[in-house]
């Protein structure tokens, strides 16, 4: 079977010849490179994607969704408080964080088979960052 990767000309498939297994969160992973995210290779060291023979057909057989990005964990909170001072009139005072835990969001990996130093690695984070943000809002 064939799969379409990364930035690779336009209808081009390379062949999938082994597992390109997920190895795990990065760092952790025990791998000697630790920005590894899906292995590249087979256990006898033959590479699991290579290129078409030239002048052959591969058909796209089931092969969708082979590679999965890490996930995205983003977490919004919001707090909110009415005074009032009359029946028409009043304050509301808002307190909103935005990814409130801070917790990072790698990138996804290379999947351009022929870059060969990025591919199969997740070589950053995204850039999703904290942001709170408070209002006071008079209402009347």
């Amino acid at each position: 079977s064939g799969i379409p990767l990364g930035s690779c000309q336009a209808g081009q498939f390379w062949m999938v010849n082994g597992d390109p297994r997920i190895i795990g969160q990065m760092a952790h992973n025990g791998a000697k490179d630790p920005n590894l995210y899906f292995a590249t290779t087979n256990s006898d060291g033959s590479p699991i994607f290579t290129p078409p023979a030239k002048g052959t057909f591969n058909l796209h057989n089931g092969v969708r969704g082979l590679i999965y990005r890490p996930g995205l964990e983003n977490w919004n909170i919001g707090l909110y408080k009415k005074f009032s001072i009359n029946e028409r009139t009043g304050f509301q005072f808002r307190a909103e964080a935005f990814d409130a835990f801070n917790h990072p969001n790698w990138g996804s990996p290379g999947l351009n088979p022929t870059a060969t130093t990025t591919f199969g690695k997740v070589t950053g984070k995204t850039d999703d960052v904290r942001n709170l943000q408070l209002s006071l809002r008079y209402y009347f």
